[in-house]
């Protein structure tokens, strides 16, 4: 019996790792999978005249029950499927059903509550209910650790309705702008860059160019620092489109910014030096 609770633990902390990566690799269709088959087995003790009993694992089941429905509706989230993304919500925001009442469980399943109010929040913005962006932005306000994946929401919003949202952005920009990129999280190091690339885009479809081109060179800047190769390519590209519109400044800045990248990808390579041509050049 001990080994076989050993493999039952070591397979689910195995699928939350391997959840963890799906969703790095922003592989929606594979998460929904790998959290189906998490939660088949996380479940299964609460099954009627169920067998196996509930193993030990790192965390309380109630943690595992609730991270397998949220990477589930952050998958149909990604995927735009709103109706399936709320039924996910659902599940974590009532794990009271399955907590064994310990204080460490109440703890997990008030964290899971808030998070079902945030990401029902996102949802519904997303799935079209602007009306609600006054009342999302304040809800983020009075909780920091929202406001980074919040921000994330209503650019994304912005964007895809072509709503004007400059009052929501400046009321959280004193947030953002005091941001020391050294003490963010790997997580928060990607939702900064997402937000620098959807201003870049916000700013340009609102033909506010000079905004457009000063958050593409911070997002290539910042892509490279953390190397994040494929945001760098997408906000090369965008500088690109809006190259007509560059000051003499922006320019300096994107080819700084270039040669930069270029000696450090090049660094490494046998018999290439481009330090004596960069020099020259400066």
């Amino acid at each position: 019996m001990e080994t076989e609770l050993t493999q039952i633990k070591n397979s689910v902390d195995f699928l939350v790792a391997t959840l963890r990566m799906a969703h790095s690799l922003e592989n929606w269709d594979n998460l929904i999978v790998l959290a189906d088959k998490l939660l088949d087995k996380v479940y299964s003790p609460f099954k009627e005249n169920a067998e196996v009993p509930i193993p030990f694992m790192e965390k309380p089941l109630v943690y595992y029950i609730g991270y397998g429905n949220l990477m589930k509706g952050v998958a149909y989230q990604k995927k735009k499927h709103y109706r399936e993304a709320k039924m996910c919500i659902e599940n974590y925001k009532h794990l009271h059903l399955f907590s064994d009442g310990s204080e460490s469980n109440k703890k997990i399943v008030d964290d899971f509550k808030f998070f079902a109010i945030a990401n029902l929040y996102t949802v519904d913005i997303l799935s079209g209910k602007t009306n609600i962006l006054e009342e999302y932005a304040a809800f983020i306000q009075k909780y920091p650790s929202e406001t980074l994946p919040g921000l994330i929401t209503i650019l994304e919003c912005a964007n895809t309705n072509n709503i004007d949202v400059d009052t929501i952005i400046e009321s959280l920009s004193d947030y953002v702008t005091s941001i020391r990129y050294e003490e963010l999280s790997s997580t928060d190091c990607t939702y900064y860059l997402s937000i620098l690339h959807l201003l870049s885009i916000y700013y340009y479809k609102r033909s506010h160019f000079e905004h457009a081109l000063n958050s593409t060179i911070q997002a290539l800047i910042f892509s490279d620092k953390i190397g994040d190769d494929k945001q760098f390519k997408k906000s090369t590209a965008l500088f690109e489109i809006c190259r007509p519109r560059a000051l003499p400044e922006h320019l300096e800045k994107y080819y700084n910014v270039l040669q930069d990248y270029l000696l450090g990808v090049m660094k490494n390579e046998e018999c290439i030096s481009l330090d004596t041509v960069v020099t020259r050049n400066r």
